[in-house]
């Protein structure tokens, strides 16, 4: 079968349910230049006919945008749906936050930011005052990349009022104590926009331009879309434009412990950490068996392997399975309120057809 590449006309963000959106119209396809190896997955041992399958399942989900399978860092699959193209971004959603992750790692490598145990208030002391609930002082980076700010959160019915709002980092952490730092799991996209905050503060630039000189060039990767907030600050958990192709490279790079093409992009020990536990979370509900959280990653169950996943509203996922050497990627309409039934059908794609066509 080889590759597929194509078009096939077949007919918001936070808990992967929640109508977390900004209606933004779909960017024009760019020229991709391909740089992961390519082959077929016969090459492997896969039966072509499997992946037949595959692609015959996935022709049937009418918000599918795209679908690539990388295997020992060969992409052996890649298929575009429903109008859209190869070359075209996607928006990233709540994967974001994993991009976020990278940052923030990068950040510390480089030494504008000491550690994770420094606070919010060490870095943009100007939306705290005095009748603040003095816990807030207390929160800290690795508080926010784990949900555990204590914060009530922005995310699901605070949305809109959030994103609506004249100042975002300040409503966030306007929002009553629920709990004390570190001791409490609730997710919240305005804990990862405070940390955006704090990447631009401590390093001069916008979180856009930081990613483009230390993850996206070094990676021959274009990006040039990720919103803002009324202060300029980019969206630290959500609305990220990548072209799914891309999104495949930096998970080459994860699954390598932070090495791309024989370079360094992000610490091994950050890599690590960030995909092991750190925390138990409470209240959500995905296609797939939640195991844990780590710092901005996902820990999910899919069958019987475990996997580490960056996840978004509508259907964005970059999923790996290391116990396979796998990564898939799987990108969806992101706009409006995502059906439950499209859930439904990412976990049969994955665990029905693609763990399927994954016997050797």
């Amino acid at each position: 079968m080889g590759i597929m590449v194509g078009s096939y006309s077949c007919s918001g963000d936070d808990s992967g349910n929640s109508t977390d959106d900004t209606i933004d119209p779909e960017p024009d396809p760019v020229e991709v230049s391909y740089e992961i190896p390519e082959g077929k997955p016969e090459d492997f041992g896969f039966n072509a006919q499997e992946f037949l399958k595959v692609n015959s399942r996935a022709s049937l989900m009418e918000r599918l945008h795209s679908l690539l399978i990388i295997r020992r860092d060969t992409l052996i699959f890649e298929n575009y749906y429903n109008g859209f193209s190869e070359g075209q971004e996607s928006n990233l959603k709540s994967s974001s936050k994993s991009i976020l992750n990278l940052l923030v790692g990068i950040a510390i490598e480089e030494g504008f930011i000491n550690s994770i145990d420094e606070t919010l208030y060490d870095y943009v002391p100007e939306i705290f005052n005095d009748e603040m609930d003095p816990r807030k002082k207390e929160i800290t980076i690795e508080h926010l990349m784990t949900m555990t700010s204590g914060l009530e959160s922005t995310s699901l019915d605070n949305y809109s009022g959030w994103t609506n709002s004249d100042n975002w980092l300040e409503y966030a952490l306007e929002l009553p104590m629920e709990a004390d730092p570190g001791t409490w799991y609730n997710y919240s996209t305005g804990d990862t926009h405070l940390l955006s905050a704090i990447l631009t503060e401590a390093t001069g630039m916008s979180s856009l331009e930081f990613a483009q000189q230390y993850l996206y060039e070094p990676m021959e990767i274009e990006v040039t879309r990720w919103t803002t907030d009324p202060q300029g600050y980019n969206e630290g958990g959500n609305n990220v434009y990548v072209q799914p192709y891309d999104l495949a490279k930096i998970g080459i790079m994860v699954k390598n412990g932070g090495v791309y093409k024989g370079k360094r992009i992000v610490s091994e020990d950050w890599i690590e950490e960030s995909i092991d536990f750190q925390v138990a979370p409470q209240g959500i509900s995905r296609p797939f068996e939640i195991e844990g959280y780590g710092y901005l990653w996902w820990l999910v169950k899919a069958n019987e392997y475990s996997t580490y996943s960056a996840i978004g509203h509508g259907g964005q996922y970059m999923m790996t399975i290391p116990e396979l050497d796998i990564i898939v990627v799987l990108t969806s309409q992101s706009q409006g309120t995502t059906p439950g039934a499209h859930f439904t059908s990412i976990a049969s794609l994955v665990e029905d057809y693609i763990f399927g066509a994954l016997e050797e």
